[in-house]
């Protein structure tokens, strides 16, 4: 194996010592991956010393921006402290906890994780076990886990027993009629930028029609939006219970379950070797309060609809086929394959770092001048895009072409078509038709 000292000096053969897949942007001059060496607010940098605008931020976590200086000495003073306890708990945890129902105004029980899969994991089993019952019915991502692995035919339970219903509620109202009786409860991750008020409302007024119980995974929309859930900002129903994760500690490893104490309960027994571990509970603790003091998710929204409405003017401009959706987490949308591998590209390559096909996100760091430098480097990328598909000017971003592009950022688009078509199009996604 390489000598790890001197893998560190060479990002190429740091790779060979991780072993591992790394999932990092392409440098398509070098033909190698990006291996980032430090971080500082809004950007970040590579071995080579380039700079890079993150609107990746660890896939939304780092809400903050990098090495916030508030996380930062809120971590050191914790090192440099004897408060290092995980065996069993101590205040800071009992703090968090408190914290995180205060903000959801909600008589409830908080338990904690690493991440946001093994929360949504969790959540689903505590639903299992305080009804008896094995159907969960799903819609979004809720991380890497084969328990929400799709089935071809819509409707079918997988092998874990759960059944997807992608956002639209006509097959919601279905799978909660046909397996009336058996469903333990519903787990939904509500999307702000392709899915209205309106849909959201009737999946939460269906689950609530039928007496199911409703988990609402806020990982990515929570604690973005608002202290707490965002799901309030759109219907005045609340779920039974919720998971964070992203917004909650400026990208250091905590998620949580918090929910009604006697669906909550049967999470007792949920503990990992690490679980009072206080390092990201502290960071967690700084996190929210730097957000709360000041003003962090209002700067963070209204800084976000500023930029998206100047993307969109600069590719409006272009009459290129390329939309930008969305808000505070926003995503990109093409009308033709070969433009969007190249809009990629050429954004490395200008140090604008975005998350591929996904939705990407603002930190707090983000202020007027790192606006100014992005959207110099983004005009430098339209250019060179306008010079090379200049026959594409005028070309339409479709319906389809929106639904797909909804499809792989939360597993559905219930708004942007017609029932018939979506269905038409999820089958075919699915497999289960040509």
């Amino acid at each position: 194996m390489a000598n790890p000292a001197l893998a560190s000096q060479n990002p190429e053969l740091l790779l060979s010592v991780l072993g591992t897949h790394i999932d990092s942007p392409v440098d398509h001059d070098k033909g190698a991956r990006i291996m980032f060496r430090t971080g500082e607010g809004a950007y970040l940098y590579d071995y080579n010393g380039k700079n890079y605008i993150d609107l990746v931020n660890g896939k939304g976590s780092i809400i903050l921006g990098h090495r916030d200086p508030v996380v930062t000495q809120a971590l050191v003073a914790y090192l440099e402290g004897s408060g290092d306890i995980v065996t069993g708990p101590s205040m800071p945890i009992v703090e968090l906890a408190d914290r995180i129902k205060a903000d959801l105004g909600m008589d409830a029980k908080v338990s904690f994780f690493s991440t946001g899969t093994a929360a949504c994991r969790a959540a689903a089993s505590a639903m299992r076990l305080a009804t008896g019952k094995k159907i969960v019915i799903s819609a979004g991502y809720h991380g890497w886990d084969p328990m929400w692995n799709p089935v071809r035919e819509p409707l079918e339970p997988n092998e874990e027993g759960v059944v997807d219903f992608y956002f639209i509620p006509e097959l919601l109202e279905a799978a909660l009629s046909r397996y009336k009786g058996n469903v333990a409860g519903i787990i939904f991750s509500p999307d702000y930028t392709y899915l209205s008020a309106g849909t959201l409302e009737r999946i939460v007024s269906l689950c609530r029609s039928h007496g199911v119980l409703l988990c609402c995974d806020d990982v990515k929309q929570g604690y973005r939006h608002r202290k707490g859930a965002s799901l309030e900002l759109v219907t005045q129903e609340t779920a039974d219970l919720y998971v964070f994760s992203k917004g909650l500690s400026n990208g250091h490893r905590i998620s949580c379950v918090v929910g009604r104490k006697d669906v909550m309960k049967q999470t007792r027994e949920f503990t990992y070797t690490s679980y009072y571990q206080l390092a990201p509970v502290v960071a967690a603790l700084a996190t929210l309060s730097r957000m709360e003091t000041e003003t962090g998710y209002e700067r963070i929204r209204t800084f976000s609809e500023s930029l998206v409405r100047k993307l969109r003017t600069l590719l409006e401009a272009s009459e290129m086929p390329i939309q930008v959706n969305g808000g505070p987490l926003f995503q990109f949308v093409f009308g033709d394959p070969h433009l969007e591998q190249a809009f990629y590209k050429e954004a490395v390559r200008e140090g604008i770092l975005l998350y591929e096909g996904d939705n990407n996100a603002v930190s707090l760091s983000f202020d007027e001048s790192v606006q100014t430098d992005l959207m110099a480097r983004m005009q430098r990328v339209i250019d060179r895009l306008v010079d090379a598909f200049g026959a594409l000017r005028g070309a339409e971003v479709t319906k389809e072409h929106t639904f797909l592009a909804a499809w792989n950022m939360i597993n559905g688009a219930s708004d942007i078509l017609p029932y018939e078509e979506q269905m038409k199009l999820l089958r075919r996604l699915l497999g289960a038709e040509p």
